[in-house]
């Protein structure tokens, strides 16, 4: 008998797939002799929270602010996506350390608005003492990154939107939905067929060579809460930036990437076409998250932009 959907996240929100659905993952074409040698996860995230600063901040609002810091040069802060934590980044922050102090963000989980987000990425960097910064956002983050590009982003020196979103519309059920949901206790992991949409969504583009890495990021996103994504979700119902994109000024770098849900696609095409002079770039074999499943590839893309040279 099918598992009753209790958790109050809409189905259609999360591309559930069908119960117990697999991908048809084929076999990702070897790796040429001139690749960097794979990240082995385990180490890195080990070697990641031994090396990196913690840091907690709370701002006039009363909201919380919670990271990791790790590297040295310009201050790169980057924004989780909808379900995960800063830990997800582990890998290409490992490759950008040495170039860049990397600040990885969780935000605070009671925040309820757009605006809230954004204001606790400058206090975080008013602690840290980053009057100026690089911004990498990745999927729901680019929300909070665009409220930052669209009204004050004076402090903003460049800023990647990897995998964007122009808002979601949430029917009339599924916003009673996710106002239940704003009240569960329960974690990612909780709701019925989490782990089947999480595999047809994502698990195609992980490389064979590390089943583990795969685990590694189920764990990661199945332990954010439900009342964390319950919230997102509804801070993008009903947006649309595409009257205010015209304005932005900052330079911005759009990457897409073949595996991403059609959404992300439009926003992509839409944020590259209408904001005056953006870069863009759409990389093949990576999914979503390419800064779990190909690291590499995403580090040295992102790398010149944010140095200001023209890629390799």
């Amino acid at each position: 008998m099918p598992t009753e959907n209790t958790s109050g996240i809409p189905a259609s929100a999360l591309n559930v797939a069908s119960p117990g659905g697999e991908p048809s993952c084929a076999a990702e074409p070897e790796a040429p002799p001139s690749c960097p040698p794979p990240l082995a996860w385990h180490d890195v995230l080990g070697e990641f929270r031994s090396q990196s600063q913690p840091f907690e901040f709370t701002g006039s609002d009363g909201l919380t602010v919670r990271g990791q810091v790790l590297g040295e040069g310009p201050p790169l802060y980057i924004l989780n996506g909808l379900s995960a934590t800063s830990e997800l980044f582990c890998l290409t922050v490992w490759l950008l350390r040495e170039e860049f102090r990397c600040v990885v963000v969780d935000y605070p989980e009671d925040a309820t608005t757009l605006r809230q987000q954004a204001d606790s990425l400058f206090t975080a960097a008013d602690g840290l003492g980053d009057h100026e910064f690089d911004l990498f956002a990745t999927s729901f983050s680019s929300a909070v990154a665009m409220e930052i590009l669209t009204s004050d982003a004076s402090r903003i020196r460049h800023a990647v939107l990897q995998g964007p979103m122009n808002g979601i519309r949430l029917g009339f059920f599924e916003r009673l939905a996710t106002r239940a949901a704003m009240f569960s206790p329960g974690r990612m992991r909780h709701v019925p067929f989490f782990k089947a949409a999480l595999q047809n969504n994502h698990r195609l583009w992980f490389p064979p060579f590390d089943e583990t890495r795969w685990h590694f990021m189920a764990l990661n996103v199945g332990s954010v809460r439900i009342s964390t994504v319950a919230r997102r979700l509804r801070m993008l119902n009903g947006l649309d930036w595409t009257e205010r994109l015209a304005g932005i000024r900052t330079p911005t770098f759009i990457v897409s990437s073949e595996g991403e849900a059609q959404r992300h696609q439009d926003a992509a095409k839409l944020f590259a076409s209408q904001i005056p002079g953006t870069k863009n770039e759409r990389i093949p074999n990576c999914g979503h998250v390419p800064f779990v499943t190909h690291p590499h590839r995403l580090a040295k893309l992102i790398g010149p932009f944010l140095r200001d040279e023209e890629p390799a």
